[in-house]
């Protein structure tokens, strides 16, 4: 019982990080043109060119009022193709 309880814990751990950090993602045109800075800063060509084509499936997300699909491409920009 209590092996099933610590793996329990042990799992929600692991994955309540990316869930809480996709909390704090607005999504707006301002975030949105921070996102935009903070990718042309990035210099390898493979996590720009990802940063990319997930930012621009967030401005859609946007214009589309899709708000938790917006934030989802907005992390995934921001992570940029890496896998934390």
């Amino acid at each position: 019982m209590l092996t099933r309880i610590l793996i329990a814990g042990a799992l929600s751990v692991a994955f309540a990080p990316p869930v809480l950090a996709q909390a704090d993602i607005v999504c707006d045109q301002a975030a949105m043109t921070k996102l935009e800075t903070d990718i042309s800063q990035f210099t390898e060509a493979t996590r720009k060119d990802y940063a990319t084509k997930e930012l621009a499936m967030a401005k859609e997300a946007l214009a589309a009022n899709d708000t938790e699909k917006c934030k989802t491409h907005m992390a995934n920009a921001l992570k940029g193709g890496s896998p934390d």
